[in-house]
């Protein structure tokens, strides 16, 4: 959809103002996926919602952002002048990382561990897969130099910096052109001082280089992991560093020096653990958006959950090349510090979400043994779908459900981009149904129920496999796709309820409405928890919390909008793996840290199946979390229209296939249900975004706030 614009409240508001009149102000969230660019825009004063879907430009991601904002801001009526501020996902570090597209980097280490990036944990990936082959280290060994120093693990230094040793690295680095560098030293954590000289003889003998040092992006223990997170932050700043340099190049003539606001417009981008980080940020500390995409649907989920009093949601985010999947239970967020991107470790914070190769646009093939697969490579953008009629020529999940009926061949997500059942049908046959002997429709419902069985298997590791009941939970489905999946995955896993936002297309862009400025801290303390004073833990926090509130300060927040809050990593002595467990705000007491010992144990029985009460437990890294806050957002809500229908006015009927066979199923228009409307399926729900399927023998209603409830069944 090209500047597509869907919005409650007036109809027609006019482009053309009063140039005395003060442009509205109003912020713009951009989430970039692989196959389309979402684009919501929320006017302040009256709350409403503007939304647009553009194709993605791999090549120059930049290009579909800056162009398709342009777009959506003239469809609205909005003048470029009132952006407040943008806030952004981007897949940007993510395919760097996964298309092995990086900027080269150099690594320095401590004498004695040039080999760390390839020995690793000496574990294999699949304990019983003799074949498995590890990916292959992110930094040659021919860049991977040695530096003759040695740091102990309480901060003493047993051998000094050789610092002409290092002089010689940097200009070998340089005569080779690398231009970024990661400096990962043993025990920095505990002292950074021998990696801040090297970052101070590269800036006087080679400035033009990006340095990243293990202690800034990560002090805490565990060289192997800490090295492979720093090594990832410098192989993607480069990139990052330039795509954010276009973007805020690109934003300069949407100042809003007419718009009374405590700080000007900025630049925001979504960071893996659910928070914003200011662009300078992001452009020094690039490893945090890895996950960047993903992070916003969770929070809409999370917003979703609380505003409908539901809090335990599974949601499902299936855009054109993958789908993310997360738990939210009791309205809590699960984060993790022990990630993987690619088969790397990256122990930055980060959403608990499980991703898989599975979308619109993922192929549909038949392997060697004659079996239908499905993904994981995608059609993408281009050329995308065969029915897109742009030079596809394998077939896509898309082109599955144009051939069932599921989708309308007049009314796509691009209005300039008429869909093609011809081409659909052309080479679901010639790929899928002739290799497999079936018909045209049997290959395209085979390929519905493949792709649905990956989705479902990925919903229980994070569900089932942890512990807990589907039947307890809704599943929150968005994303181009994810309504017209959401049913039949709500069945395969007993999940009672499917809950549908009202723009389900840029839910994750709308999710980054509802996101503050984060910054994670932590250091390692290794300290017996059984042993240690109550007040000798709070005062570990106090560095760390007076570094959060200077830092948010400096961006402009004022303390009533910093919010502070304490975790702290624990383990039974002798593990190797930790649990995060809440740390009481001030002055701690005896009764705190019991609190502490026995939530812990509960965690440990909850993850793992078992405790050990009697089992001394260790204070592993003592962590930060420091929030400012930013405006929330107020999003008018759906009324009641004068003269409103009953029911819905059908805008056509067409056959459907539903369970091997064609069924005459009504569709309707999303615009035209307005709360308490309620319908029974078979129905199939269409809006500018995306479709929604409402298959026999469920029902669908509308709730107060213009979401649709799909009551699949059991609980």
């Amino acid at each position: 959809m090209l500047g597509k614009k869907v919005l409650k409240g007036k109809k027609n508001p006019s482009p053309a103002r009063d140039s005395r009149e003060a442009s509205p102000a109003y912020r713009a969230a951009v989430d970039t996926g692989g196959t389309f660019t979402d684009i919501c825009l929320l006017r302040e004063d009256t709350g409403e919602i503007f939304i647009s879907k553009v194709p993605s430009t791999p090549s120059d991601p930049a290009r579909a952002v800056l162009g398709g904002l342009a777009r959506a801001t003239a469809a609205a009526g909005l003048e470029p002048a009132g952006l407040r501020m943008l806030l952004h996902g981007t897949t940007v570090a993510t395919n760097a990382l996964l298309e092995g597209k990086g900027a080269p980097v150099a690594l320095l280490v401590t004498r004695g561990f040039k080999d760390i990036l390839l020995i690793g944990r000496q574990n294999r990936p699949a304990l019983y897969d003799f074949w498995t082959v590890k990916p292959r280290p992110l930094v040659p060994r021919r860049l991977t130099f040695e530096v003759t120093e040695r740091i102990m693990a309480d901060g003493q230094v047993y051998i000094p910096l050789d610092e002409g040793e290092v002089q010689a690295i940097v200009e070998e680095i340089r005569r080779a052109g690398v231009t970024s560098i990661a400096v990962s030293f043993l025990h920095s954590y505990a002292n950074p001082r021998h990696e801040q000289k090297v970052r101070d003889i590269i800036a006087r003998l080679y400035p033009d280089a990006l340095v990243t040092l293990s202690s800034d992006i990560l002090p805490e223990f565990r060289e192997y992991e800490r090295t492979s997170t720093t090594v990832i932050n410098a192989l993607v700043q480069p990139r990052i560093a330039a795509y954010i340099a276009r973007l805020k190049e690109g934003l300069k003539g949407l100042a809003s020096p007419g718009v009374q606001s405590k700080r000007p417009p900025g630049l925001f981008i979504m960071q893996s653990s659910g928070g914003m980080l200011t662009a300078e940020q992001a452009m020094r500390e690039s490893a945090r958006t890895v996950l960047s995409g993903p992070a916003g649907g969770v929070l809409a989920g999370l917003f979703l959950a609380r505003q409908t009093g539901r809090p335990n949601v599974i949601t499902a985010d299936m855009g054109g090349t993958s789908m993310d999947i997360c738990l939210i239970k009791g309205e809590q967020l699960r984060h993790t510090t022990e990630g993987a991107i690619g088969g790397y470790p990256l122990s930055l914070p980060m959403l608990d979400i499980h991703t898989i190769g599975a979308g619109g646009g993922s192929i549909g093939w038949v392997d060697g043994g004659g079996a239908l697969r499905v993904g994981p490579a995608s059609a993408g953008a281009a050329p995308g779908p065969a029915c897109y009629g742009l030079g596809g020529t394998e077939p896509t999940v898309t082109d599955a459900n144009l051939v069932l009926g599921r989708i309308s061949p007049t009314r796509s997500l691009n209005p300039a981009l008429a869909l093609q059942p011809r081409l659909a049908r052309q080479y679901l046959e010639e790929k899928i149904a002739r290799p497999l002997k079936l018909t045209v429709e049997e290959a395209a419902a085979g390929m519905i129920r493949v792709v649905n069985a990956a989705m479902a298997r990925a919903m229980r590791v994070v569900s089932v496999q942890r512990g807990h009941d589907p039947r307890d939970f809704t599943l929150v489905a968005f994303g181009g796709a994810g309504p017209l999946h959401a049913v039949e995955l709500a069945r395969e896993l007993n999940i009672p309820y499917v809950l549908i936002p009202r723009y389900p297309g840029v839910t994750s862009a709308l999710g980054m409405l509802h996101a503050d400025v984060r910054r994670d801290y932590v250091r390692t303390a290794l300290l017996p928890l059984n042993d240690t004073e109550p007040d000798q833990l709070a005062d570990l926090y106090t560095p760390l919390e007076e570094k959060g509130r200077r830092e948010l300060e400096e961006e402009g927040f004022s303390p009533a909008e910093i919010i502070i809050t304490r975790q702290a990593d624990l383990r039974y002595r002798g593990q190797s793996y930790t649990l995060t467990l809440p740390v009481p705000a001030g002055q701690l007491a005896a009764e705190d840290l019991a609190i502490l010992r026995r939530s812990f144990h509960l965690l440990h029985r909850q993850e793992y199946g078992f405790c050990r009460e009697e089992a001394p437990l260790e204070v592993v890294n003592l962590r930060l979390v420091a929030l400012g806050s930013l405006p929330r957002p107020h999003i008018s809500t759906p009324g009641k229209k004068k003269g409103s229908r009953a029911a819905p006015e059908p805008l056509e009927e067409r056959p459907v296939y539903f369970g091997g066979r064609f069924l005459p199923t009504p569709v309707y228009h999303r615009n035209d249900l307005e709360p308490d409307m309620s319908l029974k399926g078979p129905a199939v729900i269409e809006q500018s975004d995306t479709t929604t399927l409402v298959w026999p023998g469920t029902s669908v209603r509308v709730d107060q706030w213009g979401n649709l409830i799909i009551h699949v069944g059991g609980r």
